[in-house]
């Protein structure tokens, strides 16, 4: 083969793709308005460009080495790269996800033939398979030789895919700005898309995001809630969720936050549950997960289609008033989008330069709107505090842990730093958000809200100070207990709290609330990935996401599925282990991420 011939096959496998690639929209459902129809016509040929521009690569190497050379890397090449995508497929009709290194050290490491189990029958017909698509490729090679356009036509075809990709590239970036649904949920469907993204540039140069997306088109195949939610709500309390960024588990104490612990010891229906994980190591994935109920994995799925939780949903069916008080902004990340979408006249950020304003100004705000809301009424409330997130606290604060350091200087910091005053100060943040919770609860009961507030508390996520000695400051580096384990106490008028120390998570609470606050009879699954909050049935894993990971964690034993490597395994600690979780518990997670796509 020369360097035309190779050219002109790759055009050919590159067409043959794109024909391929309309399988996974048949899957997942098209989108027929003129946007979403214009970036489905780029960014299929965007895509597969690159692995036509990859396999060209390739076989021009190869010709080098002579023309026989490049005939048979052509055939043997070629069909590697056709079943893979044909693979690709085949998993994402199954698990709505695509094929990844963790995925293929799973399939082929020692727990692949309990996780991936098919009768004899399916390897008989993936044989036939493979010797067909030999054949085919070898068919593509022929017709490649046959074509007689010159270097010319190849490079106007060369130049149009090349327009192409820019063009995909570009659209994304846009509509990825200006938050566009039909452009947004597309962007998971063709397999190792990494459009370009350009939000933090564009605000750095001015410009500003749309308020609301351009169009809102049906959720694809996205299928949340599974059944619509049957509810018999009688009475309907109000519900209050606090968090607090980064909050340790280890941190509630009566030293740490007396007003906290004593509220709780002081109450007969408070609960304190002991052993709590979030659904991720970071901002994003913790409180998705809380208020959605289901992994972090589906963040593009709703916040594309505009899917409130359906927490929010039936709230807002039964007229219920929020009050949504968040120090950090809620456009950043994108709460405004999927969390709390739909919410009229929605408070974006407090008013402060530092953290600890911030949280002053939001808890203000918020006893404001108690004074100011229609009492008649039931509200949602929701406070978000940030100061533990920042290790900050007012500069003539009586801060009790000493010594302690400046805020965090993370190019400073190594594996032996010893991390006594950084803790210490991580302890004063924490001590001063419980100085504000004291505040908040007189308040609420001189107005007599106690009596008929659902109250949670908990984290978005953890908060690492060198625990492990491995120079991980903060969050989002690992699945560490330091990291995913976070306080979750909840004051309930009626029920008899205690102590609970089973295994719990942010998956649990949306089911609790449904289910015992506002009667809906669905089964949890219906609408979530975890179990009723108050149901001691042991968990048998649990799913905790960061931005590129995935962790399965049960048990002590932790393991993480790296969309960029291989699977690893540690325990609560990140001690690496030999020992992954079960094959059972590896099988049944990953059937999650697919849950609510029908």
């Amino acid at each position: 083969m020369n360097y035309k011939n190779i050219f002109w096959f790759c055009f050919i496998e590159f067409l043959l793709w794109c024909l391929l690639c309309l399988i996974y929209y048949f899957i997942s459902g098209f989108y027929p308005t003129a946007t979403g129809v214009l970036f489905t016509a780029l960014f299929i040929p965007g895509n597969t460009f690159m692995f036509a521009a990859g396999l060209f690569v390739l076989l021009v190497l190869l010709r080098l080495l002579g023309p026989k050379t490049a005939l048979a890397g052509s055939i043997v090449l070629g069909s590697l790269f056709n079943i893979a995508l044909l693979l690709d497929i085949f998993v994402y009709t199954q698990y709505r996800f695509h094929i990844s290194m963790a995925m293929l050290q799973l399939f082929f490491g020692p727990a692949g033939k309990e996780i991936f189990v098919f009768p004899p029958a399916t390897y008989a017909i993936l044989a036939v398979a493979v010797l067909a698509i030999i054949a085919f490729t070898w068919g593509l090679t022929y017709l490649a030789r046959k074509i007689g356009w010159g270097g010319k036509a190849a490079v106007c075809a060369a130049g149009v895919l090349f327009l192409l990709f820019a063009a995909y590239n570009g659209m994304y970036a846009w509509g990825k700005f200006m938050a566009v649904p039909s452009v947004l949920t597309q962007a998971d469907y063709l397999p190792w898309a990494q459009p370009l993204s350009m939000n933090r540039r564009l605000r750095k140069m001015g410009f500003e995001p749309a308020s609301q997306p351009y169009e809102t088109p049906r959720a694809g195949a996205l299928t949340y809630p599974l059944a619509p939610l049957s509810c018999q709500t009688k009475d309907k309390p109000n519900i209050l969720l606090i968090l607090i960024d980064s909050w340790r588990a280890d941190s509630f104490t009566p030293e740490i936050m007396p007003n906290l612990y004593a509220a709780y010891k002081n109450a007969p229906d408070a609960f304190y549950f002991t052993d709590h994980l979030a659904g991720g190591n970071a901002t994003e994935a913790g409180v998705f997960s809380l208020f959605y109920s289901m992994p972090y994995s589906y963040w593009d799925s709703v916040t594309g289609a505009k899917v409130r939780p359906v927490l929010m949903q039936k709230l807002a069916e039964l007229g219920y008033q929020f009050g949504i008080y968040a120090s950090s902004r809620l456009n950043s990340p994108a709460f405004n989008r999927n969390v709390f979408s739909g919410i009229d006249n929605l408070r974006i950020s407090s008013d402060g330069e530092a953290k600890w304003e911030r949280d002053e100004d939001a808890q203000q705000d918020f006893l404001a709107f108690l004074n100011t809301r229609n009492s008649k009424e039931p509200f949602f409330g929701f406070l978000f505090y940030d100061s533990a997130h920042g290790q900050e606290f007012p500069p003539d604060y009586k801060a009790p842990f000493t010594p302690y350091g400046d805020i965090m200087n993370y190019l400073l910091l190594t594996k032996n730093t010893d991390p006594t005053p950084y803790m210490n100060r991580y302890k004063n943040s924490v001590h001063f958000i419980d100085s504000l919770l004291g505040q908040l609860f007189k308040e609420l009961q001189q107005r007599g809200l106690d009596k008929d507030t659902i109250i949670i508390i908990t984290g978005d996520h953890g908060q690492e100070v060198n625990d492990t000695r491995n120079n991980f400051w903060g969050h989002n580096s690992n699945f560490a207990k330091y990291q995913t384990h976070v306080p979750l106490l909840v004051w309930w008028p009626g029920m008899q709290g205690g102590q609970k120390d089973y295994r719990t998570s942010h998956y649990d609470i949306v089911p609790a609330l449904l289910m015992h606050a506002l009667a809906c009879s669905n089964p949890a699954a219906d609408y979530s990935s975890g179990y009723d909050l108050f149901d001691p049935t042991p968990r048998p894993w649990t799913l905790i996401l960061s931005y590129t990971n995935k962790a399965i964690r049960e048990g002590n034993k932790i393991s993480v599925l790296n969309n960029y490597g291989a699977m690893t395994n540690y325990d609560e600690d990140f001690v690496p282990s030999d020992t992954s979780v079960s094959p059972k518990a590896l099988g049944e997670s990953l059937k999650e991420f697919s849950h609510f796509y029908k």
